[in-house]
Parts: C-alpha cells; sequence; structure tokens
C-alpha cells in the first residue's frame, strides 16, 4: 500500500500538553541513542505533560515537529537556566529529532520557529550545550549564529568513554553592545 504523501508534512507548531506522549516517546528515542542528549533515557509521560504546562503557563517558547498525523518527530524549547531578574534575558535551548528526520531541515525549521519567538518572551541570549563529537548540530548552530564560548573537557563519562560538551551562545541583534 502505498503511503499518502501528505502524512510525511512537516508541521511546526507550539507545543501543547495533548502532545504530552509524543514528546515524551520522542525525547526517550533519541535519549535511548546515548549520543546527543544528556539523559540516556525519557522522562516520562507525567513529567513532561507538567514541563509543557510550566512552559505553557509562562510564555516560554516550546515548539514541536510533527507529521500531518500528529506524530511528534522532534522538540524545542527554550527555559530560563536560572532564577533571578539579572538573568532573565537567557534562555537555555533544549532540540532533539528523531533518527530518519535528521538532516532533512527539521531542526533548523524547529530552531528558527523557536528563535523567533525568544524575543517575544524577553530572551536576548540563548545559550545551548552541545557534545563535541556532534560536529553536524554544530554546524546547524553555527549557521544560526551561535558562537562557541567554551568547552567542557570530560564533561560526561559515558561507557569509559569521555566527551566533551562545547558551550555555545547566541546573542539577538538587538541585544545591547557589551563595553
Amino acid at each position: 500500500m502505498a503511503t499518502d504523501p501528505s502524512d510525511t508534512e512537516v508541521i511546526i507548531r507550539p507545543a501543547h500538553p495533548r502532545d504530552a506522549a509524543g514528546i515524551a516517546d520522542c525525547l526517550d528515542a533519541v535519549a535511548r541513542e546515548r549520543l546527543w542528549l544528556t539523559a540516556t533515557e525519557g522522562y516520562g509521560i507525567h513529567s513532561t505533560d507538567n514541563f509543557i504546562r510550566a512552559n505553557l503557563a509562562v510564555g516560554n517558547p516550546h515548539f514541536v515537529a510533527v507529521l500531518r498525523t500528529s506524530v511528534v518527530i522532534g522538540w524545542c524549547d527554550v527555559i530560563p537556566p536560572r532564577p533571578g531578574p539579572e538573568f532573565a534575558h537567557v534562555g537555555q535551548l533544549g532540540i532533539g529529532i528523531l533518527d530518519g528526520w535528521r538532516g532533512m531541515g527539521v531542526g533548523r525549521a524547529l530552531m528558527n520557529t523557536t528563535l523567533e519567538a525568544c524575543a517575544a518572551r524577553g530572551f536576548s541570549r540563548i545559550e545551548l550545550e552541545v557534545y563535541a563529537h556532534n560536529t553536524r548540530a554544530i554546524a546547524l548552530y553555527q549557521s544560526l549564529g551561535f558562537v562557541q564560548e567554551g568547552r567542557r573537557i570530560g564533561a560526561r563519562i559515558l561507557d569509559g568513554v569521555h566527551q566533551d560538551m562545547i558551550l555555545m551562545a547566541r546573542r539577538s541583534p538587538d541585544a545591547p553592545a557589551i563595553p
């Protein structure tokens, strides 16, 4: 039986609590690859639902990539990494794309949409961490204006292998100049 091409159309839209199961499954699948995320397994539907609802309550950017059939194939969110008004302009970006959908523009579309929403939320500095071996993601981040600000040597040891984390950030074009 042939697949309806409209079933594979990717739609980027704001996350909603009804996406909790799909996001939880997507995050778990990406985490279990043990390559891209700091977690090596997902957080479950209850924690994911709470996370989505918390983001919606305060207006944090949180988007999903879904197929027309509503299957979640990726997510991107930005949350404040620290409390306090002196850090209110900073957001920490998280993103994940299911295997099989990487390299097809889904991550770029998710990030573009999410980064546009950051200004409305008041985030003028977006930070992220990426494993040094994830060169494809690093190239994507750089193409979107992120710059490397540091490296955490041996930040993770997984299965006896030391892995470095690259610290990257992007300042919005209208952010005040740094003296």
